[in-house]
């Protein structure tokens, strides 16, 4: 994330703290959720945030709500806003899909390698090798596309969540969740196949590496 997007991130998140109305409070977070799922990058979509703001601020001062601004249907106003912003390329898209796995992979490594650490220590091993498995791998992949899968899901039905069907949808939600955690979880447990042994440096040396990746992709996207 670049400086501009995020100085313009900070401010929004204090503009919004203006905002005294409830309703209107959680329309804007609701916005925001769903905002950020969609094909633009994060300063076009910190951009949409503040002129949205502006519309609720200025309403309510006239004693407005969300609903009296924009319509009812929350979503399709973000649609046609998002509509007239640029849209990434498809190698944009590809280098910001990039970018968030990158991310993902490097939380992982870090919590397998402490995890793993912790063990060996705990077991009076001080060799800091560590023997990486197909489950884990298995694991990582379901946890990462899990994740995505998650986080679409949500920020898509944003605005159901709040409506008639919010209990199926949450229900839904967390049963996803429950699967996913159970899938990691069986894979590392059953699938103990050793692919190869990762001295400790050299996985502390992969995640230096891939932090620095993520960063350039990160700052080079925005």
């Amino acid at each position: 994330m670049s400086r501009r997007t995020k100085l313009l991130l900070k401010e929004n998140n204090e503009l919004e703290k203006q905002i005294r109305c409830k309703e209107n409070q959680a329309v804007l977070t609701d916005i925001t959720v769903y905002i950020r799922s969609a094909n633009i990058n994060p300063y076009h979509q910190e951009r949409a945030r503040r002129d949205i703001w502006e519309m609720i601020a200025a309403g309510e001062k006239r004693g407005e709500t969300a609903k009296d601004i924009i319509g009812e249907d929350y979503r399709l106003f973000c649609d046609s806003v998002i509509a007239e912003l640029p849209h990434l390329s498809r190698k944009e898209y590809a280098l910001s899909l990039l970018r968030d796995v990158l991310l993902s992979v490097d939380v992982l490594l870090a919590i397998w390698l402490v995890f793993r650490g912790l063990e060996q220590v705990l077991q009076g091993d001080r060799g800091f090798r560590f023997t990486v498995t197909a489950g884990n791998i298995v694991s990582a992949v379901l946890c990462i596309a899990g994740a995505f899968l998650l986080f679409h899901l949500i920020s898509q039905n944003t605005f159901r969540i709040g409506g008639t069907s919010e209990k199926r949808t949450i229900f839904g939600l967390f049963l996803l969740l429950f699967l996913l955690m159970l899938f990691c979880m069986g894979a590392n447990a059953f699938i103990q196949y050793p692919l190869f042994q990762l001295h400790g440096l050299v996985a502390v040396g992969g995640i230096v590496v891939l932090f620095a990746l993520y960063k350039i992709l990160d700052v080079k996207l925005d």
